[in-house]
C-alpha cells in the first residue's frame, strides 16, 4: 500500500492547481483534494475523494469476490462494498461517507476531512487488493 503523502500545506497545494490536487500514487484509485465544495448548503473547505473504475483488470479478483455477495462489480455496487465494510469496521467514519456521484463505470466517495480521507483510502484498498 503506498503511503500516505498529502501536501503539508493542502490549502497552498489547492490554490496552486486552480482547486484540485491529485495523487496517483494509489493507482488504480485516484486520490483528490479539492476546495469549492457545498453540501447541504454549507462550504466544505476540502473535500476529500476516491475514485476508480471497477472494470480496470486489477480489479478482476476483487469484482468475483462481489459478484459472489450478489453485488454488481460495478461503480454502485461498490460503493454499497465499501459503505459495508466500513460499516463493520468504523460505523463513525459511515456516517460521514457522501455515496453520491457514482455511476456505472465509477465508484466515487468523498469525504470532509484528512483523517476520515485516509482511513476511507486505507479501506478501499484493502478491500480492492485482499488475498
Amino acid at each position: 500500500m503506498p503511503s500516505w503523502k498529502p501536501p503539508r500545506n493542502i490549502a497552498k497545494a489547492l490554490e496552486e492547481g486552480d482547486g484540485f490536487w491529485e495523487d496517483e500514487r494509489w493507482s488504480p484509485i485516484t486520490l483528490t483534494a479539492m476546495s469549492g465544495t457545498e453540501y447541504d448548503g454549507r462550504e466544505i473547505p476540502v473535500a476529500w475523494q476516491v475514485e476508480f473504475d471497477p472494470s480496470e483488470d486489477e480489479f478482476e479478483a476483487a469484482n468475483a469476490r462481489l459478484e459472489g455477495m450478489d453485488l454488481e462489480p460495478d461503480g454502485y455496487g461498490w460503493g454499497e462494498y465499501i459503505q459495508k465494510a466500513i460499516r463493520k469496521s468504523n460505523p463513525a467514519l459511515t456516517k460521514r461517507l457522501h455515496i453520491t456521484d457514482c455511476e456505472t463505470d465509477t465508484c466515487v466517495i468523498w469525504v470532509e476531512s484528512e483523517k476520515d480521507c485516509r482511513a476511507l483510502l486505507e479501506a478501499t484498498w484493502k478491500l480492492i487488493f485482499k488475498k
